[in-house]
């Protein structure tokens, strides 16, 4: 039977004790096949053996811990992707809060209809702050109206100022006196142009109504029917402005706040537009609210206080009715320099509102 090197397995001859290409020792056929093996190799296999095995033993334990980590991890990815992604939703939030299990809710945000409610709350308290901010100026004093009120009831704004201090309403009735309409007419346009704002804001019609009632101040210039139809026992209940549009908007009972000579609509107790046009050169804010008709107006009253008779049929009506107009068919349309440096600036207006 052929025997071969333990340690390089080259085939050994009979008898012979060293393996001739690597020098081991060679066994006998007794040892191998009893077990017989000299102590220190026994020794020497002994601990290779164990070597392997423990080597054989930790890739097992590796193995099955990479396993059960390729597992977990396995199980999470697949988990991962079979939740579906939540979306960020972009609708507001309305919450219900049911009370008693009735059907009745209360909902965040509110309603149209409360909305539009505080809406024209907030809009009325605005233009009541910017009313009383307005103030009638004549002489470098300041003349103030009291504090205003403004309601909306079906559509129909109603705006008022009924408690002018006594002081301020007997300033109001001397201008009028005087024929010095000009600062109540500043003032009284500017409380109409806020009305018409207020008014296209919020789809509605406007009344003015300013004034005390039971005073005992009243204009001294006003005829004795007139004050018979505002006076009582209490005293006098006379309107500083008043009306409902443009048209019928008046200053103390029936002085038109705007002009016109259309049909020859034109003012009856207005005495002058610019009352001092004679006597002191304007300014260009003195008159940047007059309209084309009354800037004509006051260029030819600057005339008719001479006694210039007109051609144009219009404003000779209009001044007729002035009792301070005397005509006088000599004046050659004289004027001092006043007088032509307010012709020439009332000009410059009109002809940059053409």
């Amino acid at each position: 039977m052929a025997s071969f090197c333990s340690n390089c397995g080259m085939e050994l001859k009979s008898g012979q004790q060293f393996c001739k290409e690597c020098g081991t020792k060679v066994r006998s056929p007794d040892s191998l096949e009893s077990g017989h093996f000299p102590q220190m190799e026994r020794a020497t296999i002994k601990e290779n053996t164990f070597q392997k095995n423990n080597k054989n033993t930790y890739i097992a334990i590796f193995t099955i811990v990479g396993l059960i980590l390729i597992g977990v991890s396995a199980f999470f990815v697949v988990n991962m992707l079979k939740e579906p992604k939540k979306e960020v939703s972009t609708t507001p939030v309305t919450s219900t809060v049911k009370e008693n299990d009735s059907d009745s809710s209360v909902s965040t945000p509110k309603d149209d209809e409360s909305v539009a409610i505080n809406g024209e709350d907030s809009t009325l308290r605005d233009y009541t702050r910017k009313l009383n901010q307005l103030k009638i100026t004549s002489g470098g004093t300041n003349i103030a109206i009291g504090n205003w009120e403004i309601s909306n009831r079906n559509g129909m704004l109603s705006l008022k100022a009924r408690n002018i201090s006594s002081k301020d309403l007997n300033q109001i009735f001397e201008l009028y006196d005087e024929g010095n309409y000009r600062p109540l007419q500043s003032w009284a346009r500017e409380v109409y142009f806020l009305s018409e704002d207020l008014a296209q804001e919020l789809n509605a019609d406007w009344k003015i109504e300013v004034g005390n009632t039971c005073s005992p101040e009243h204009p001294f210039s006003l005829s004795d029917s007139d004050l018979a139809a505002y006076s009582g026992s209490c005293g006098y209940s006379i309107p500083v402005l008043s009306g409902t549009d443009k048209d019928n908007l008046a200053l103390v009972i029936n002085s038109p706040v705007f002009f016109s000579t259309v049909n020859n609509d034109l003012p009856v107790t207005s005495e002058y537009i610019l009352p001092d046009s004679d006597i002191r050169k304007l300014s260009g804010s003195e008159i940047e609210y007059l309209t084309l008709e009354e800037l004509s107006l006051a260029r030819n009253e600057i005339f008719a206080r001479h006694g210039r008779i007109f051609k144009t049929n219009s404003l000779q009506i209009y001044f007729d009715r002035k009792t301070w107009y005397n005509p006088d068919p000599y004046y050659d349309d004289t004027l001092d320099s006043i007088e032509r440096f307010n012709v020439n600036l009332i000009k410059s207006r009109e002809e940059y509102l053409k």
